[in-house]
């Protein structure tokens, strides 16, 4: 008998636990009974290309989940800036039309501001006859003290449709080619050949091709979307660039089929290939038109960095004289040296402008220069690109 008396009063005792528990102190229960909790009947498009922000909208059903939402407001982050209140609801089902164009004006930010793969994040605050909950989730302190959100990753996970904590991300569309190279039309001799320059060593002047390849100069045969580019290279002296001697006489540069550092590239089998030039090698591609009416186009290009150690002078800087509809400019595409090489090397790394507007034509220039044999750059894949629309 004592027995069975010790185990109802143990039941009676974690039933009362159990009831008090789920009445005060069940933060499930807080945020999604006497809390504010507001879904999308449908997750709405989240990825959004970056050619159609002036038409693209947040298109959702919004429903309150708890039946108790006396208000639902949106505020959005984009880097370290944030707008709130760009959405205020009060009555539910509510169907949301939240043009992008509109959060970017809450944002003080334009189109050419949002950068490809980037995110922008939104939180829902929805008010209750109980309070105030924030949809981000809570950040506890070392004192235990929330600095954070109201809305645990819990219940996010539970209801995969939620309004909540959400982010949208931003995409480039794939282009046409106007023009381009993959060095695929230049002859090319064996992977041991070097290339005699004309010259003394270290003398900056035009370079030019020889009687057999490697080739570092080549006049395009045509100007139609299937004719390669054309190019010309040229020798600049850089101070200081290598510790044993300055200039070269015979090295591997130029365009070459080589498969000592990767296994395929880009495009083709051909690449444009520099190494232990002890100063830079300058490429500079011909002028490519933008055709008549395209308001959206850029250029793009695929390099290889030798998997080594860079010196403080050795890298890459590229970049594209542009002429545009209200004169000419310079656009600076990259400029990657040390250990921001050292950071993309041994894999094809793409250099991309991204859609760029108003551009009329591009003549794309890369400098490639470093001091030791080891350090190898390998170009392919020149792409002047518009849109498909």
């Amino acid at each position: 008998m004592k027995r069975y008396i010790s185990i109802q009063l143990i039941l009676g005792l974690l039933l009362a636990l159990a009831i008090g528990c789920s009445k005060d102190n069940n933060t499930f229960d807080d945020i999604t009974v006497r809390g504010g909790f507001v879904s999308f009947e449908q997750t709405p498009e989240l990825s959004y290309s970056v050619l159609s922000l002036d038409s693209d909208a947040i298109t959702a059903t919004l429903i309150d989940s708890n039946g108790n939402a006396i208000s639902y407001s949106l505020s959005v982050t984009y880097g370290d800036i944030t707008a709130e209140d760009i959405v205020t609801v009060t009555e539910f089902p509510y169907e949301l039309e939240l043009p992008i164009a509109t959060v970017l004006d809450a944002l003080g930010l334009t189109e050419e501001d949002i950068e490809l793969g980037s995110t922008m994040s939104f939180i829902g605050t929805v008010t209750s006859p109980e309070g105030t909950f924030s949809g981000a989730s809570p950040d506890y302190n070392d004192n235990n003290e929330n600095e954070g959100g109201d809305t645990t990753d819990r219940a996010k996970l539970y209801f995969p449709n939620q309004a909540m904590d959400f982010s949208i991300s931003f995409f480039q569309p794939a282009g046409k080619k106007i023009r381009g190279t993959s060095f695929e039309e230049v002859p090319i001799g064996a992977e041991d050949d070097t290339y005699d320059r004309n010259g003394s060593n270290d003398e900056t002047l035009d370079l030019i091709n020889g009687v057999l390849p490697p080739y570092v100069d080549y006049s395009a045969l045509g100007s139609g979307v299937d004719d390669e580019l054309g190019f010309d290279s040229e020798y600049l002296a850089i101070t200081d660039i290598s510790s044993s001697s300055l200039g070269f006489s015979e090295e591997r540069i130029g365009v070459y089929s080589l498969f000592e550092d990767y296994e395929a590239y880009p495009d083709g089998v051909k690449g444009f290939h520099s190494e232990d030039a002890d100063g830079a090698i300058r490429i500079t591609f011909d002028t490519v038109q933008v055709p008549e009416g395209q308001e959206n186009s850029g250029v793009s290009f695929q390099v290889f960095f030798g998997d080594t150690g860079w010196e403080e002078l050795d890298g890459l800087h590229a970049y594209a004289n542009i002429t545009t509809d209200t004169g000419t400019d310079v656009l600076e595409l990259a400029s990657i040296y040390s250990d921001d090489v050292e950071a993309v090397a041994g894999q094809w790394y793409e250099i991309n402008s991204g859609y760029l507007k108003g551009v009329r034509s591009y003549q794309l220039v890369i400098q490639i220069q470093s001091g030791a044999t080891a350090e190898s750059f390998d170009i392919d894949n020149v792409v002047v690109y518009e849109s498909e629309d």
